[in-house]
């Protein structure tokens, strides 16, 4: 796949091992979040977060670690996932034991954006957890400051579904576990993140009570094994959707949607 953005990618690879090792865990200064922005996707204004992008994250006091900027969501991203989502559930009837009360459950938040998205497109609350105490620290604060509505907890993603019953077959949940060691050379192996994805999908499932609820997930544009296929055997597919390209193959992004049955 051709790039559509010229970039210096050899500055991007460049770059993001740094933010991946030795500014894993270091918070960005002004200068390095406008050049992240410029070599991940071809503008400064292109990282945006929360409707704030990396030339104005400062002044409001938004904080980001090396590997959130790698690891996130951005606005032009997650917006359209939101959208396709709320085009779906308009056209079904929700059914369950509060069905016109739906949840959004962000299991790996991350920096929180993908739920954040979520909760205000479709104007539903959002619970999240991050098990990492220095990204959960930085959301937080981001999510103080922009006085987001979302419920953020620091502990596991399955002590979180433990406190969730099922309302409806409505509910969303946000899949994004780390990659690790399921980003190899020949792709993304979903059987191979942190937790496996069949063992996210396992655990929501016992906590849904047979209810259905759907499912959004982020990956990369590069499937090792046909793991994503083999790790929703049996769910749903509803829709894809692709940002356009800006790195080469492999280090670009696609979301998709899924109806999870019990």
């Amino acid at each position: 796949m051709t790039s559509t953005i010229d970039v210096g990618h050899a500055a991007y690879f460049a770059f993001r091992d740094r933010l991946l090792g030795d500014l894993r865990t270091t918070i960005l200064t002004d200068e390095q979040l406008c050049e992240a922005g410029r070599l991940i996707y071809g503008d400064p204004n292109g990282l945006s977060l929360y409707g704030i992008a990396a030339p104005d994250m400062a002044a409001k006091r938004i904080t980001l670690l090396g590997r959130t900027v790698i690891e996130c969501s951005i606005d032009a991203y997650t917006a359209p996932v939101a959208d396709a989502l709320a085009q779906l559930q308009a056209g079904t009837e929700p059914e369950g034991p509060d069905p016109d009360n739906p949840l959004i459950v962000d299991l790996f938040c991350g920096s929180g954006n993908f739920g954040y998205h979520l909760g205000q497109r479709l104007t539903r609350p959002v619970h999240a957890s991050e098990l990492d105490p220095a990204v959960y620290g930085t959301t937080r604060n981001n999510l103080d400051r922009i006085g987001s509505a979302i419920t953020l907890q620091l502990t596991d993603y399955r002590h979180l579904l433990g406190q969730l019953p099922a309302r409806s077959t409505h509910d969303t949940y946000v899949v994004e576990p780390p990659w690790g060691p399921a980003f190899t050379a020949d792709g993304l192996d979903l059987t191979r993140t942190s937790p496996p994805v069949p063992e996210i999908l396992d655990d929501i499932r016992r906590s849904r009570d047979g209810l259905s609820c759907h499912i959004a997930i982020k990956t990369n544009d590069q499937i090792a094994h046909d793991s994503l296929t083999r790790s929703f055997a049996g769910v749903r597919y509803l829709r894809r959707i692709t940002p356009e390209p800006c790195l080469p193959h492999g280090a670009n992004m696609d979301f998709h949607l899924y109806e999870l049955h019990a």
